[in-house]
């Protein structure tokens, strides 16, 4: 399932000499080494024929495909003996071969049975220009071979105030946190979503419209919500969630995998077009683009 939790918010790093338009580099987060579990079923390769090419426009794409859970952490469980963490592992295996079928840079989170924690996930996009993210996930409910999208909603604007308390002129009425943000070149670790909130909206649109057009019964519009690996993402990011592991058997969601698949990546191309291949740019957002703080010390609990 989706994890919908507020993040500790820590403190603002002191701002880079001079604000670029693009998030800067962060620490970079290694994804632990795991033990691998025992292979679960074999998913099908996908061959989409629809895909359209990707856009050549001289920018490499990378698209960060993050199967939730792993290690210790097997996400939801079914009855039949689906387990979360080894069906999204497979899934983005398939949509990466389709992805790199097309011209883009994928990397994945985890390559086997490891746990990442939110902020080593975060690290691995954030360091990067030009990418997207998507993160991986199958309910525990739902009408099964259904498929949701969604984007971060808004985030919480808190009082700025002085070390005396009184409310410094940028959290005057009529005045947005992402003004405030953009005029010191600050951003907190946990609001680094902040400024592409629109971007991700629409690429989460985007993707649903695939969806809904694959699996009969998913919406049709993608939705809101405060997923908690979203929020410190600095780059456009969706949750894709699958429905469910209330299967007959594992075979029943690996059969969905070339449709998804092929939903992703053409939702990904579709994107790549619209925005002229330039989609990390903060401006496509609704914050005004100053570079990601330094997070807190990784291997954070989920």
């Amino acid at each position: 399932p989706i994890a919908v939790r507020p993040q500790q918010q820590p403190p603002p790093v002191p701002p880079a000499a001079a604000p670029v338009p693009a998030p800067e580099p962060v620490a970079p987060g290694a994804v632990p080494p795991g033990s691998p579990r025992a292979a679960p079923p074999v998913i099908p390769n996908s061959t989409p024929n629809s895909v359209p090419n990707a856009v050549p426009n001289g920018r490499e794409l990378t698209v960060v495909l993050d199967p939730a859970h792993g290690g210790p952490d097997a996400g939801s469980r079914g009855a039949a003996g689906v387990v979360e963490s080894e069906i999204v592992l497979n899934f983005a295996r398939a949509i990466r071969q389709t992805l790199q079928g097309q011209g883009f840079r994928v990397l994945l989170t985890r390559e086997g049975n490891q746990d990442p924690s939110f902020d080593d996930r975060s690290s691995m996009i954030n360091g990067l220009r030009n990418a997207v993210f998507v993160t991986l996930h199958v309910s525990s409910t739902g009408p099964v071979g259904t498929v949701r999208t969604y984007s971060y909603g808004e985030i919480a604007t808190p009082p700025v105030v002085s070390a005396t308390g009184k409310p410094l002129p940028e959290t005057r009425p009529g005045t947005t946190r992402s003004t405030a943000i953009s005029r010191t070149g600050l951003i907190p670790w946990d609001r680094a979503q902040e400024a592409y909130l629109n971007a991700s909206e629409r690429l989460a649109q985007l993707t649903q419209i695939q969806l809904a057009q694959k699996f009969g019964g998913s919406p049709e519009l993608s939705l809101p919500a405060a997923v908690r690996q979203l929020r410190t993402i600095a780059a456009p990011a969706i949750a894709v969630e699958i429905s469910s592991v209330a299967v007959s058997g594992p075979a029943q969601l690996a059969q969905m995998t070339p449709r998804l698949a092929d939903a992703v990546t053409h939702a990904i191309v579709d994107f790549q077009v619209a925005n002229g291949g330039a989609l990390t740019t903060p401006a496509a957002g609704r914050g005004g683009g100053p570079g990601v703080g330094a997070g807190p010390p990784l291997g954070g609990a989920h």
